[in-house]
């Protein structure tokens, strides 16, 4: 088998679906650069990832002084940073505040109160 344990194999295809998870979700937002700046940028991390592991196991430069323990950590802290950190960077760029144009259209207080209604006053 080589250089590449089952784990490693694992690794680099698990590496490899986060690319194209980030390259698609970041093709789906070409309107919005920062979102889709952000997701490039995961998806080359994750590349560069693969090809390192790739590179350092064909050239037997990678340690392997982590247990199988660490190396599990390692590659779901990986994971969750190039998936979770572009989500949050992308929900936050999504929670706008409404424009100067769009306050105007709404009043600040909705309540509406009828003057000299009587017992039956009407209120929204």
């Amino acid at each position: 088998m080589g250089p590449f344990t089952p784990f490693w194999i694992i690794v680099i295809a698990l590496v490899i679906i986060v690319a194209v998870i980030n390259f698609a979700i970041g093709a789906s937002h070409r309107g919005e650069p920062v979102v889709l700046g952000v997701r490039i940028a995961a998806g080359v991390a994750s590349l560069a990832a693969a090809g390192f592991i790739i590179f350092g196991k064909l050239a037997n430069i990678m340690p392997v002084l982590l247990n199988w323990q660490e190396r599990i950590t390692l590659s779901g802290v990986f994971v969750f940073a190039v998936l979770f950190i572009p989500s949050v960077i992308e929900r936050n760029r999504s929670k706008t505040e409404p424009t100067i144009q769009q306050r105007a259209a709404r009043p600040a207080n909705a309540t509406v109160r009828l003057r000299d209604s009587g017992a039956d006053e009407w209120m929204n």
